[in-house]
């Protein structure tokens, strides 16, 4: 690892320190006594796209089969209007919802990779290691599923399930890989006393983007060929054009659709109109 790297490294980590420290906005709405040993806790960063919180909330209703839940929207909107609208969609729809804090690589340092997986340190040490679930898993706000689906029965026995990102170069032997942070699930008992450290990293000059830095405090110790974790990722262009996130569709074990660049983070041509007429098949 380079100084370069090094030092970067270290900045990360002090901005995670003191923002796991910051208590959730006052408009948060979450009694964590409530759910303590929940069998399955989703949670959702939401940011800025109500209309994406309120399909994937009445879809995870429709679809998930596992036999009890909890869902949990965590608001990283960058504006107070989108978030106020995000709290009454929870607050109709029966599911927990909390306000993040101020996000150092959201506002004055933008790194929207960063500002992600700062959100989940942020829920993971604040929210997951105090109501201790059975399982947990992250979820993309642009994520949905379309069919029937148990991720207890997903998941199977093994520690860890989602969808499958390999980085590892060519002619490696070694593998580096991890698991997306819009799709993935973890058995607490079995991480709850490793660094889970969701930051993007560089490994021997490869780069893994966020949940990347997994790898180091969980993924290496496992053998990849030993397990079962590439949900199948099925790309579909919907429209004229090969933009990947103006005009893309992931089908995820065909049981889930991504919808990809829910935030318009690239300001490429809206789907938004397609995505209403194409959710209400589901």
């Amino acid at each position: 690892m380079t100084l370069k790297r090094r030092i970067f490294d270290t900045y990360i980590n002090v901005i995670a320190y003191f923002t796991v420290k910051l208590k959730a906005r006052k408009n948060s709405l979450m009694n964590l006594e409530k759910h303590s040993n929940v069998p399955l806790c989703f949670v959702t960063i939401a940011f800025n796209n109500a209309f994406l919180i309120e399909q994937q909330i009445r879809l995870l209703k429709k679809y998930i089969t596992d036999r009890q839940y909890i869902h949990i929207i965590a608001d990283n909107s960058n504006n107070k209007k989108n978030r106020e609208v995000v709290k009454n969609l929870c607050i109709k729809a029966g599911v927990e919802y909390i306000s993040l804090p101020y996000n150092w690589f959201q506002k004055a340092n933008r790194r929207p990779s960063y500002a992600h997986a700062l959100s989940m340190i942020w829920i993971y040490r604040n929210i997951i290691i105090k109501i201790q679930p059975k399982i947990f898993g992250f979820l993309d706000h642009d994520i949905f599923p379309i069919a029937d689906y148990c991720v207890e029965q997903k998941l199977g026995e093994q520690d860890f399930f989602g969808r499958l990102v390999d980085r590892t170069p060519q002619q490696q032997v070694k593998k580096l890989w991890y698991l997306w942070a819009g799709f993935c699930f973890f058995r607490f008992d079995k991480i709850k006393n490793i660094k889970m450290n969701f930051f993007p990293c560089k490994i021997d000059g490869t780069y893994l983007d966020t949940a990347g830095s997994v790898y180091r405090s969980l993924y290496a110790s496992y053998n990849l060929s030993e397990l079962q974790l590439d949900a199948p990722v099925r790309a579909t262009y919907f429209r004229e054009g090969n933009d990947y996130h103006s005009d893309l569709l992931h089908f995820i074990d065909n049981d889930w659709v991504h919808t990809i660049n829910g935030s318009n983070w690239t300001k490429g041509r809206s789907k938004d109109n397609f995505l209403k007429d194409f959710l209400k098949q589901y």
